[in-house]
């Protein structure tokens, strides 16, 4: 496994990180086969092969389903081993957001939930679920919420999750996060242009979700509904570059190898259903790509919205 240091953390992180979704719901594209949360044994026994394999960063949400609870059974006798990162969702199931000491106590009473079913004393990484206007305006009662969590020993680091790029810039613009978690991939390479380096700037870390863009990468695409046929003609060229460069690589290994392949970037989460899967993501955290390769990959780049955001496909 190869580590990096995760901005201002300095938390020496797995190149490939695990995000545990799929271990405590049912996600993803709906292609047989391929979709359906595994058994809880399965889903620990995927949880210490990864931690065997060296990857030592660890995703989660209180919206995961039983995520947490999970991997709270999982990681009862290995938590020391484990970089571990749990997000609280601030808006209600109504779409509304608490303000003032409502929020702040939403936030703490979610993180009290958050360690009595990850059975931990503390979470290295706490991060807002999909950051927006809104909770940017909050900005004040999240950083006050942030630093009594941190002083009680709760936390040791802050963090927020984001669509798009608007959003990770603006976030930028005021010291909330030690960490941000944003969206990076063949197909969605915006973040490169001005995010990327304003973190880089501000020491703050960078890990990389939807490297996969929820299976569109893979043959998962060809599952896609009809109305999305642009993002379907995308991955089937991206498929054959990855067919015709001659290297023994699967589209999700090449699209994980790429994503390493960019120096700002700390980590890259990878979701996972089976065991298989593992072992093949890990595959890439050894794979260096051609120039020439990166290159024709780079350029199947995309910046339409509502291609990029799993959200708008209408899809589980």
């Amino acid at each position: 496994m190869q580590y990096r240091t995760l901005g201002r953390t300095n938390l020496p992180v797995s190149a490939l990180a695990l995000g545990t979704v799929e271990l405590g719901m049912d996600y993803g594209i709906q292609a047989p086969g391929h979709f359906g949360r595994p058994g809880e044994t399965e889903a620990i026994s995927i949880v210490h092969a990864a931690l065997d394999a060296g990857i030592n960063l660890i995703d989660t949400a209180r919206a995961y389903g039983e995520s947490e609870a999970v991997l709270g059974r999982a990681l009862k006798h290995r938590r020391d081993q484990v970089v571990l990162a749990t997000k609280v969702a601030l808006h209600q199931p109504t779409g509304a957001l608490p303000t003032g000491d409502a929020l702040r106590a939403h936030m703490l009473a979610n993180l009290e939930t958050s360690l009595r079913l990850l059975q931990t004393d503390y979470v290295d990484i706490w991060q807002l679920h999909l950051v927006d206007e809104a909770v940017l305006a909050q900005r004040e009662t999240v950083s006050a919420a942030f630093a009594e969590a941190r002083r009680s020993g709760k936390v040791r680091f802050t963090g927020g999750s984001f669509y798009g790029a608007a959003m990770p810039e603006a976030a930028l613009a005021h010291d909330l996060f030690d960490v941000m978690q944003v969206t990076y991939s063949v197909l969605d390479q915006r973040l490169a242009d001005r995010v990327f380096p304003l973190a880089q700037a501000k020491d703050v870390g960078i890990v990389v979700r939807s490297v996969l863009l929820k299976g569109a990468l893979t043959e998962r695409a060809d599952h896609l509904p009809a109305r999305l046929e642009p993002l379907r003609a995308r991955s089937r060229a991206f498929r054959q570059l990855v067919a015709e460069s001659g290297l023994p690589l699967r589209p999700a290994q090449a699209a994980l190898a790429f994503v390493l392949a960019h120096p700002q970037i700390g980590a890259a989460l990878v979701g996972v259903r089976t065991l298989d899967e593992l072992r093949d993501d890990l595959v890439a955290v050894h794979t260096q790509l051609p120039p020439d390769l990166l290159n024709q990959l780079s350029a199947l780049r995309l910046d339409d919205e509502e291609l990029l955001n799993p959200g708008t496909w209408g899809e589980t």
